[in-house]
């Protein structure tokens, strides 16, 4: 039965993180070109970027290009963090 968690929270993990990514660089590279301010510690587009977006900083632009950028961005970060602490959780209780 744990096997089948495991399998899930792989897929989860599998699908949304590359979306995560992809749609970060997106929301990276539209703030740059609308020229909005970047948080202290965000301007490299790391993972402190990717929390930003994942704690929906973005709102605060009101750009609808943004937000669906780093909208999509965000809620894949939560589910790919999902999905890794499952993963976590499963390989550790695994018989």
């Amino acid at each position: 039965m744990n096997s089948i968690w495991l399998f899930l929270f792989l897929g989860l993990t599998g699908s949304a993180g590359p979306g995560h990514f992809g749609f970060r660089v997106l929301a990276y590279r539209h703030q740059l070109d609308k020229k909005y301010g970047f948080e202290s510690g965000t301007e490299d587009g790391g993972m402190s970027y990717s929390w930003w977006l994942m704690c929906f900083g973005f709102r605060k632009f009101k750009d609808s290009g943004m937000n669906l950028f780093a909208g999509n961005a965000a809620v894949m970060g939560w589910i790919t963090l999902l999905g890794i602490i499952g993963t976590a959780i499963a390989i550790t209780f695994k018989n």
